[in-house]
């Protein structure tokens, strides 16, 4: 068992091991890697490899993100899941071993892994620590109206019936639509704080992507875009992702009636899980996710940071 790190293995190769992983998802893709390196000029995207001989049978997405002469090493970032998948247990432990190893190096300042499906249980060497993260999820059966009648709760629908009475429409945005899309963005991220908002050319990137698997949503009152919302479908898992809202979205509920196009979206692919995402531990975004049918799953986050890179950081 060979392990290294690949940036460009063939994409084929990659897109057949990961769509036989049940716990890949759409960031362990190529699309988000690329996307992740097409936009970001500091981040150096691949997948630390496990190959049999030549035959791949383990990933891990790893993002090497430039500081100078030094870097930090994600999987992933944006909070966004970089755990390994593999044909079998023992090989993604290994995987994530070498994270562990990378993530140790003298150049290495920080480090971290959002392990949605982690390889049995988190275990990380010294100095590395374990926190805890959230996200909701919803469990998906095989039709749109058992999730809309027996998951969503009853607030819920009568507000995404009264978005349908009022006049207010979903589509699939096109790369056309990018500057109103980004516009509504702005006028909420702006107060968020963190990594946001994200440059332009990165939402760009994203919309260049529908047939990969990306779909950013639009809802539209009297022909201007209320709210928009980014969701990534892979496989047998859907992940909502970004939202962008206009302050008239709030005016109709047009978020929730985003989430139920993309649930609906997401049966019809014969997906059985949809990912809300994690809240931050905003209690009015846990109410959301939970009245759309979302229950609570935690999974873990190894990290690691310099100390005198994080008072650096502080100061």
């Amino acid at each position: 068992m060979s392990i290294r790190f690949e940036i460009a293995p063939p994409r084929e190769e990659v897109l057949e091991l990961i769509g036989s992983c049940a716990g890949a998802t759409f960031f362990h893709s190529p699309a988000w890697l690329e996307i992740l390196g097409e936009s970001f000029g500091r981040f150096r995207c691949g997948w630390l490899t496990s190959r049999s001989g030549a035959e791949l049978r383990g990933l891990m997405p790893v993002a090497m993100i430039s500081r100078g002469p030094l870097y930090q090493c994600q999987a992933l970032p944006f909070g966004t899941y970089g755990h390994p998948v593999a044909s079998d247990p023992q090989r993604a432990l290994s995987l994530l071993d070498a994270f562990y190893r990378i993530g140790g190096r003298p150049r290495c300042v920080a480090a971290a892994a959002n392990l949605l499906e982690p390889p049995g249980e988190t275990s990380p060497p010294a100095p590395w620590r374990v926190r805890t993260e959230e996200c909701r999820v919803i469990s998906l059966g095989s039709s749109f109206e058992e999730y809309r009648s027996g998951l969503m709760s009853r607030k819920r629908r009568q507000l995404c019936n009264r978005c349908e009475r009022e006049g207010v429409t979903a589509r699939v945005l096109e790369p056309s639509d990018l500057g109103e899309f980004y516009r509504a963005y702005l006028s909420g991220s702006t107060r968020w704080g963190g990594v946001h908002p994200y440059p332009r050319p990165f939402f760009e990137a994203l919309l260049r992507r529908r047939d990969e698997g990306v779909l950013v949503w639009g809802a539209f009152h009297g022909g201007a875009l209320i709210a928009a919302h980014v969701d990534f479908y892979f496989g047998r898992t859907a992940q909502a992702w970004q939202a962008g809202v206009t302050a008239r979205s709030h005016e109709y509920d047009a978020g929730a009636f985003l989430v139920m196009h993309a649930v609906r979206e997401a049966i019809d692919r014969g997906t059985s899980v949809f990912n809300l995402g994690s809240s931050g531990g905003d209690e009015g975004m846990i109410f959301f996710k939970e009245s759309m049918g979302g229950e609570e799953r935690r999974y873990p986050v190894v990290e690691r940071m310099r100390g005198w890179w994080r008072r650096l950081r502080r100061s």
